[in-house]
Order: structure tokens, then sequence, then C-alpha cells
């Protein structure tokens, strides 16, 4: 069977590093001319992305955590 999820955007996610190492990465990776709101938000959406159709347990828990801590920092900026 093919991959039939391909992302729009590398984003910089590895399973390998903490949570907020694959924000802080994936917020450089986000397009220059978004605000911070903005580029957590799209950081929290790729994880959460993520997370939801990959089939490897240990990259699905690590992008869940990512994603609720992008979302964490943007419920706190607000």
């Amino acid at each position: 069977m093919g991959k039939w999820y391909s992302p729009k955007r590398k984003s910089g996610f590895h399973k390998s590093k903490s949570a907020s190492d694959n924000v802080r990465v994936m917020m450089r990776n986000a397009p220059k001319n978004y605000s911070a709101e903005r580029k957590l938000r799209l950081v929290g959406r790729q994880a959460q992305a993520l997370a939801n159709v990959t089939k490897d347990k240990m990259t699905e828990k690590k992008a869940r955590s990512t994603a609720r801590l992008a979302f964490n920092r943007l419920r706190k900026k607000r």
C-alpha cells in the first residue's frame, strides 16, 4: 500500500526530539511573514494532522504532545 498522506511542507518534526524542541523547530520552518500566534496555530495543526494519520504509536504520542504544547502556548498568548 502506498503512502496516501503527504504534507504540503516539511515541518521538521522528529519523534526522537522532545515536544518543546519540535515546537521550536516547526515554528522556525513556518512562513516568516506569519505572526507568532499564527505560527503556533499552524504547528499545532500540523502535529495534530500527523498524529491522526500515523500508525506508529511513538510518533502519535510525540505528535499529540507537540500539538498540545503548541495549543497551550497559543492559549497563554491570548
